[in-house]
C-alpha cells in the first residue's frame, strides 16, 4: 500500500517521475482540518431562491415535450426522487473553430468541416484536435508535447509556450493513476470537506437543476461525476479535462462501477466546446489552482451556463507555512510557470464578479475555498 503524503515544494527536489506524483495534495504541518458543517441553509436557499428568480425571468428553457406544466418525478414511497427526466433539446456541443452547433456522434463539423476526434475513452475537442491543419508528428514535436517533458524543464526553470506545469503535470499517467489512492483523500488535511461531503454540498446547491444538464469541469478520476451520474437526478451528465490519462481512468472506474453513461470530452477550459447558455449547473472540485489562466476559464463558466446556472467549486487557499516556503516560486511574474495559484477568499470572490456571476459566496475552510456562485 501506498501512503502519499504530498508537498508542493517536493516537486522541485525529486526525480522526473517522481516529480509526476507530486502537486496539489499539500500537507501543513501541524494544522488540522477545521470542522465541517453543512453549509448554512439560509444561504443555500438565498442563492436557490434568487436562481430561481432569475429562471422565471428568461425565456431560455427548453419547452416540454407534452403540455405546459413539468412531469411529475418519479418517485419512492418516501416521495425521494427515484431518477430524473432528460429534458435539454438543444445542441450542447459547439465546434470550438467555427463555433456552430456539432453533435458528438459526428465525425466532422457539418458547417466549416472540423474534425471530430474519437479517442477509446473520450472525444477530443480542443482547439488543436478539431484543426485542420496537418498536424507536425516530427520527433522533436512529439518530445515538446510530451507532458514529461514540461515537467523536466520545470526542474531547470524553464517552461514550453502554451504548457504550463500546473496544467501539464495532470496529464502524467502516473498522477492519474495516484489520484484516488490517496492524493485526493489527503486534501481533507488543508480543509477540505472530503468527495462524499464535497458531493453532499453540490447536489444541495444544484437542486433547481434536477432532469438538466449538468458538468464536471476538471473530472480528474471522475470522482464527482461518477456519483453525479449515479444520482440519476440529472438529465444529462458531462466530464470534461484536458488531461487524456485522467479521462482513460475515468473511463475504466465508470466500466469497473458499472455506471450509468455519461459523456466524456477533453476541452480546454479556456475555449470550452458548448453552445452559451447550455449547463444548467457546473461542479469543479479542487481545480482551479491548477488552471493556466483563471480569469479565462471563470469567463468560459459564465457564458455556457444558463441563466440562473450554479456553479460550484472548490481549491485553496494561501496558507502558513506554505506561501513562505514557495514564495518566490508562486509569486513569479511569468504565471503560467508557477507551480500553482494559491487565493485569497477576497481575490476569488472579485474574480467571480468579474467574471460575471450575480449571485457569489466564498466560504473559507482552513486552507479550501468553497465557491458557489449563481448566473
Amino acid at each position: 500500500a501506498m501512503s502519499i503524503r504530498v508537498c508542493l515544494h517536493t516537486a522541485y527536489t525529486l526525480t522526473l517521475l517522481s516529480a509526476c506524483s507530486t502537486g496539489t495534495a499539500f500537507q501543513v504541518s501541524p494544522i488540522r482540518a477545521a470542522g465541517l458543517p453543512r453549509a448554512s441553509t439560509c444561504v443555500q436557499s438565498r442563492v436557490r431562491r434568487a436562481a430561481s428568480l432569475r429562471m422565471q425571468a428568461v425565456d431560455t428553457e427548453p419547452t416540454w415535450p407534452s403540455d405546459e406544466t413539468e412531469p411529475a418525478w418519479p418517485s419512492d414511497s418516501s416521495g425521494a426522487v427515484v431518477s430524473a427526466v432528460a429534458t435539454p433539446t438543444m445542441n450542447l456541443y459547439e465546434c470550438p473553430q467555427c463555433k456552430s452547433g456539432i453533435v458528438l456522434d459526428d465525425l466532422s463539423c457539418s458547417n466549416c468541416g472540423a474534425p471530430i476526434e474519437r479517442k477509446p475513452s473520450f472525444v477530443d475537442l480542443t482547439p488543436e484536435a478539431t484543426s485542420k491543419k496537418v498536424k507536425d508528428t516530427s520527433f522533436a514535436a512529439e518530445t515538446s508535447r510530451n507532458p514529461f517533458f514540461t515537467v523536466a524543464l520545470s526542474q531547470i526553470g524553464a517552461q514550453l509556450s502554451g504548457q504550463p506545469l500546473r496544467q501539464e503535470l495532470f496529464r502524467t499517467p502516473l498522477v492519474s493513476y495516484l489520484y484516488e489512492r490517496g492524493w485526493r483523500e489527503s486534501f481533507v488535511q488543508a480543509g477540505f470537506p472530503g468527495i462524499e461531503k464535497e458531493y453532499e454540498l453540490a447536489m444541495d446547491f444544484f437542486q433547481d437543476a434536477r432532469g438538466k444538464t449538468v458538468m464536471d469541469l476538471s473530472c480528474g478520476s471522475g470522482l464527482m461525476v461518477r456519483r453525479l451520474a449515479k444520482s440519476n437526478f440529472f438529465g444529462k451528465v458531462v466530464a470534461v479535462d484536458f488531461s487524456e490519462s485522467m479521462l482513460d481512468e475515468v473511463k475504466r472506474r465508470k466500466d469497473e462501477e458499472q455506471c450509468p453513461d455519461f459523456d466524456m470530452v477533453r476541452a480546454d477550459v479556456a475555449n470550452l466546446p458548448f453552445v452559451t447558455n447550455g449547463v444548467d449547473a457546473i461542479h469543479s472540485g479542487a481545480a482551479l489552482h491548477c488552471w493556466p489562466y483563471v480569469q479565462d476559464g471563470l469567463k468560459e463558466v459564465h457564458r455556457v451556463l444558463k441563466p440562473g446556472g450554479t456553479f460550484f467549486a472548490t481549491t485553496f487557499l494561501w496558507g502558513i507555512p506554505d506561501e513562505i516556503v514557495n514564495l518566490q516560486a508562486n509569486l513569479d511574474p511569468a504565471g503560467p510557470r508557477r507551480a500553482y495559484r494559491f487565493f485569497a477568499p477576497e481575490e476569488l470572490e472579485w474574480l467571480m464578479k468579474g467574471a460575471g456571476f450575480s449571485q457569489v459566496e466564498v466560504e473559507k475552510r482552513s486552507r479550501c475555498a468553497i465557491i458557489r456562485c449563481v448566473k
